[in-house]
């Protein structure tokens, strides 16, 4: 199969070589542009991409025009764009989703993060069941079995990373004690029983913070409520 191509566009050296050392470790080709002037030059002469990767400060100008060039252009319309910018504020991320950014991570960022995220786009451009979920400030990677939390891979046992998933495919859904014990340990359920409440708080705690939003519903179960 034919390597996705992904055009990063950063003015920073450093930046910009480490998502292209990353993106190209997990096989991709990845070409690099440093302005608009540059960006420009590469698409007047319709190179091919899978997706591109913008920052919005340019030295030469407003990474959004770049943007807003994508979806109105008939071949580049489509492409997924990623932007990695030092502009955090709310207006800022509102107004490049808006414009058509399929996602927009403030800078500092984990690397990883970064990396995921752009692995989860192309697998929904190809159609294909995508084996990562996004959900609040996780990522689970279904295929290599590991949960991310705000980048950071999570050290969790088997189970916990069981119980865990379920609750990152499930959002806001209340699980009784009774549907967690029968969808993870049906066959040991009697014995389970005594030790999910157990397993429920060393999740929590592994969460840090975040442990808040494994929530316990009165009378009903636990659910996960993430933030948006």
């Amino acid at each position: 199969m034919k390597a996705k191509k992904i055009l990063v566009i950063e003015d920073n050296r450093e930046i910009a070589h480490l998502l292209s050392s990353a993106l190209e470790e997990e096989g991709y080709r990845v070409e690099v542009r440093s302005g608009l002037v540059q960006a420009f030059s590469v698409f007047s002469v319709s190179m091919d991409f899978d997706l591109v990767v913008l920052d919005l400060i340019l030295p030469d100008g407003n990474g959004l025009d770049i943007l807003k060039y994508l979806r109105s252009s008939h071949k580049y319309r489509n492409i997924p764009v990623v932007i990695i910018s030092a502009k955090g504020q709310e207006l800022d991320r509102v107004l490049g989703l808006e414009l058509g950014a399929d996602d927009y991570v403030v800078k500092p960022f984990s690397l990883r993060e970064v990396i995921l995220r752009i692995k989860r786009l192309l697998q929904k451009t190809e159609g294909e069941p995508s084996s990562l979920i996004s959900v609040g400030p996780f990522i689970l990677d279904k295929e290599k079995k590991a949960i991310y939390l705000e980048g950071k891979l999570l050290e969790l046992t088997a189970t916990e990373f069981k119980i865990l998933s379920l609750f990152i495919e499930n959002p806001h859904r209340v699980f009784s004690r009774e549907d967690l014990l029968d969808l993870i340990w049906s066959n040991e359920r009697e014995y389970y029983s005594r030790v999910l409440d157990a397993y429920i708080c060393r999740i929590r705690s592994k969460l840090g913070q975040a442990g808040e939003l494994l929530q316990t519903v009165r009378g009903l179960g636990y659910r996960l409520v993430p933030k948006i």
